[in-house]
């Protein structure tokens, strides 16, 4: 068997693959699976978060240009930072469970994560808070790291 150009060149593809030393994707091309874990990441941090009652947490996954669409409020950054801290600070238990969760990748820098939440939240005071609904978060990357750039969600009573 004679050993041609085209042979050696699969070779050495074939083994740059086996080692991970795959070429990088051209410019305008992107790992999506790569990407959606990143993305999975972030989402299982924010739920860790919000369970842990870590407001400080919370608003460390959120751009400064973070704005929110919460229940048909308008919400900025600088009212999620101080209503973060202000809740937070609020409560005895956050339990929440996060079901259905798709993530849509856009590009390199953008990612869409959906997801269907149910809350059982207890106050320091006493008072059992629960809804449910659902929850879409915009993901955006800069300098390797996975922010939330806008929020949407909607509560509703348990049970409707």
């Amino acid at each position: 068997m004679a050993i041609t150009r085209e042979f050696i060149c699969v070779m050495i593809i074939a083994l740059m693959g086996a080692t991970g030393c795959a070429p990088e994707p051209e410019e305008g091309e992107f790992d999506a699976a790569l990407i959606e874990g990143a993305v999975e990441d972030a989402v299982w941090a924010f739920h860790a978060a919000d369970t842990q009652m870590n407001a400080e947490a919370v608003i460390s996954l959120m751009w400064p240009e973070f704005s929110m669409l919460a229940d048909g409020t308008r919400v900025t950054y600088d009212d999620a930072v101080a209503g973060s801290r202000s809740f937070m600070a609020s409560l005895e238990l956050f339990h929440t469970q996060w079901t259905d969760l798709q993530i849509n990748v856009l590009d390199d820098k953008h990612a869409i994560s959906t997801f269907l939440f149910r809350d059982s939240i207890r106050t320091k005071s006493g008072d059992l808070i629960q809804a449910q609904g659902p929850n879409s978060f915009v993901w955006e990357k800069r300098e390797g790291e996975w922010r939330v750039l806008y929020a949407d969600a909607d509560h509703y009573p348990v049970g409707q």
